[in-house]
Formats: C-alpha cells, sequence, structure tokens
C-alpha cells in the first residue's frame, strides 16, 4: 500500500485529528455522540470538519458508527510509534519582556494616519480608544507566546508592565522639569485651572498605560474560547 507520508503528516498534525485516531484504534468503533464525548467537543461542526479531513483514514459503517480503514490502521500505528512530542513551556525571561513591551509601548503611540482623516473628533477618539485597547495587547501576547510557547497569565502580563513604567517615569520627569522651570523663572500666573488641567492630563496617560493589561486579557480570553469551541 503506497503511502504519502507529507500528506499524512499534514492531516494529522493537529491534535484533534490525532484523537479521533487513538480512539477508533483502541475502541474499534464508535458512534457520533460517543466520540464528541471522547475527544470533549461540543461543536459538532467542528467535529464534521476533522472528520471530512481524515477522509480515507476512516469509515461510517451501516449502523452510523465510525472505524478506521486500513490506512487509518497504518496511521494509528504510526502516531503510537512516534508520539507527538509535548511543547515544554519556557518561562518568559526578563530581557525578553522587557523588549515585547518596548514594542507595545511604541505601538501604543504610533497612531494611524486614518485618525487624522476620521473627520471627527468624536470619532477619531472612538477608533483611537479602541486602537490602544486592542492592537498592543494582542501584538505583545502573540510575541509573548511564540517567544515563552506558554499561555500562563504570569508571563502574559509582564511585557505590559514596560509600557506603564514607561509612562510613569515620562511623567515623573515632566513634573520634576516642570517644577525645576518654575522655580528658576518664578513666573507667576500658575493658576488653579492649569494644575487641574495637568493632573487630568497626567491620569489619562496613565489609564491609557493600563490598557494594554485589558488588550492582553481580551486576547488570550478569546484564544481560550476558540480552543472550547
Amino acid at each position: 500500500m503506497d503511502v504519502d507520508f507529507a500528506s499524512l503528516h499534514k492531516v494529522l498534525k493537529d491534535p484533534t485529528r490525532r484523537d479521533i485516531i487513538l480512539h477508533l484504534n483502541r475502541k474499534g468503533q464508535l458512534p457520533y455522540t460517543e466520540l464528541m464525548n471522547l475527544l470533549e467537543v461540543t461543536n459538532t461542526g467542528k467535529l464534521n470538519y476533522h472528520l471530512k479531513i481524515l477522509n480515507d483514514l476512516i469509515q461510517k459503517g451501516e449502523d452510523g458508527k465510525y472505524s478506521l480503514t486500513e490506512r487509518g490502521q497504518l496511521a494509528s500505528q504510526l502516531l503510537q510509534k512516534f508520539p507527538e512530542k509535548p511543547v515544554e513551556p519556557n518561562r518568559l525571561r526578563v530581557r525578553d519582556a522587557l523588549l515585547i513591551g518596548i514594542v507595545g509601548f511604541l505601538l501604543l503611540f504610533a497612531f494611524p494616519l486614518i485618525y487624522l482623516a476620521a473627520g471627527s473628533l468624536a470619532l477619531a477618539s472612538f477608533l483611537a480608544f479602541l486602537y490602544e485597547l486592542l492592537l498592543p495587547g494582542a501584538v505583545m501576547w502573540w510575541l509573548t507566546t511564540r517567544r515563552a510557547k506558554s499561555h500562563d497569565f504570569y508571563d502574559l502580563l509582564q511585557p505590559p508592565v514596560i509600557p506603564l513604567a514607561l509612562i510613569i517615569m515620562a511623567l515623573i520627569v515632566m513634573v520634576v522639569a516642570r517644577i525645576s522651570f518654575s522655580i528658576i523663572f518664578t513666573a507667576p500666573g500658575s493658576s488653579a485651572n492649569q494644575t487641574q488641567n495637568a493632573m487630568m492630563g497626567g491620569t489619562s496617560f496613565v489609564i491609557v498605560g493600563f490598557l494594554p493589561f485589558i488588550g492582553v486579557i481580551i486576547t488570550e480570553s478569546l484564544y481560550r474560547l476558540s480552543k472550547r469551541l
């Protein structure tokens, strides 16, 4: 029997399809509902998709039960002989967290030109808020999961600390510089309104610094939800 190992590897690359082959190898025959329970899959569309991809590795009998074909039995033997090695998660190193955090910081203030052409201040502000909330956090999430091979929140929430820390440091420098300027030149007219506006502006920047945390949590939540569907 000729076997195209390249196409077989592509079919069995997905863990759900590997589990289907192994379950059928152990049980011999399985009805659709029992296969769903063993796989812990709740979405019938997802299971139907994987069954379709398996193609000539499985067959459905007249009683509605699934079993392995001759090619499927060969595939199960290969899976048992060469089991998939689990990917060991690595803790995110401080240097990597720092670099990813700097990328997030740069993205946090790299507004696309579309905001300038929004035509409305309210629309521009809304688009800017969505951008800051979603994109920097999503990019940092992607870089962290690729670097650390981990979805642990301890690792995921390390890089967003960097943009927040940089923003706070920048505000401190601005405050110190403003105080030094007033001491040297003793310029009169520092009204309460100016002080209040400065405090509101500083608070807004700090709030922006927390948005990447929310973006990372949203992205990870969507990822985990997609795995359950």
